[in-house]
């Protein structure tokens, strides 16, 4: 599977900008421009929230978390830190914010890839897993986990975030296509979740286990992708 240019390059010129010390009157762009306009318009709070969260994706992902700077972050935003602090609060919050971003660019990027979702309740089972399978093999991803990898106490808030908003996601999701799936069924699953945590399970444990050694084509994790489902279907009596 290519890879995918991502913010994690090591170049020259993102660690000048690193650490620049912001200049005052780029700081202030937002203030100013409030001060001309008085408050922003729904669509230009918007424009802020995403030049905050692209600028502090930027300095987590090529320094880390710890090493990220608040000033710098606000600085390559054209805001004011008073403005990022007003907003998250704390680097943790901002750093949960910017996966949760992330997480859903991913999810929006993915379903214009493949398509609307399918109306059969196997080949929607299938849709979800291939959309995870391909979220896993995202280089950018792969670039937040080698951060986890990296960092002390930061790295472990990655994770925990990652796991909240990523991991717990997708298994919902699996859940709710099952309990509607088997809405008219018989006897319906004793546990949706469970078995939507198992086949979470499934593919990401295959995919880490690979990916580890060596890059994985999307075809074949298709492939498997859709081999776990035809399994989970085979042990539908257990569900």
């Amino acid at each position: 599977m290519p890879k995918r240019p991502t913010a994690l390059a090591d170049s020259s010129d993102k660690k000048a900008r690193a650490a620049v010390t912001p200049a005052p009157e780029v700081a202030a762009d937002d203030g100013a421009m409030l001060r001309r306009g008085g408050r922003p318009t729904l669509e230009q709070a918007r424009e802020i929230e995403q030049a905050i969260l692209a600028a502090a994706r930027d300095q987590f992902l090529t320094l880390g978390v710890e090493a990220a700077a608040l000033e710098v972050i606000a600085a390559n935003a054209k805001v004011s830190k008073s403005t990022i602090y007003s907003r998250y609060g704390t680097k943790e919050a901002l750093l949960r914010a910017v996966v949760e971003d992330r997480i859903k660019a991913w999810g929006v990027a993915g379903a214009a890839r493949r398509g609307p979702m399918p109306d059969d309740f196997k080949d929607r089972l299938r849709y979800l897993a291939r959309s995870v399978v391909e979220d896993l093999g995202s280089e950018e991803l792969r670039a937040f986990q080698r951060v986890i990898s990296t960092s002390t106490a930061a790295g472990g808030e990655i994770a925990r975030t990652l796991h909240e908003v990523g991991h717990k996601l997708a298994i919902n999701a699996f859940s709710e296509e099952i309990r509607l799936g088997t809405r008219d069924h018989l006897v319906p699953p004793r546990s949706p979740t469970r078995v939507a945590e198992m086949l979470m399970a499934s593919l990401a444990g295959w995919y880490d286990a690979h990916s580890r050694v060596r890059d994985i084509p999307a075809e074949e994790a298709h492939t498997y992708a859709d081999h776990v489902v035809d399994v989970l279907f085979a042990g539908r009596s257990a569900w």
